[in-house]
């Protein structure tokens, strides 16, 4: 399903980010995944490979907090220093700190 979708319309919201969503059926479902890959993966032909990828998979009646997920990752990845520590991170636990801290520091 997120392979045909980005087929039809990319989910590259800026260069080296991608936020590749589907819905799925089912009720009270949601899942998050934030993936890396330092060489970059090429989800379009005519756009930058991406390095960071938040892929979000939920049910219909979960549709809010799909939209407050991807407010969270705005302002996430808005936050001047996450590119450069996101490619920096040497494992898991330091990954999820630069996830933690650009939320700390933007007050949410």
């Amino acid at each position: 399903m997120l392979i045909k979708k980005e087929e039809k319309i990319t989910t590259i919201l800026a260069p080296g980010l991608a936020v590749p969503h589907i819905i799925i059926d089912g009720k009270k479902k949601f899942s998050l995944l934030l993936a890396r890959c330092k060489k970059g993966i090429e989800f379009s032909k005519s756009k930058p490979w991406v390095q960071a990828a938040f892929v979000l998979v939920g049910s219909r009646d979960e549709r809010k907090f799909h939209l407050q997920a991807l407010s969270a990752i705005a302002q996430t990845v808005l936050y001047p220093m996450f590119k450069k520590k996101w490619k920096r991170a040497k494992n898991r636990a330091t990954l999820r700190n630069v996830i933690i801290s650009a939320d700390r520091r933007l007050g949410v």
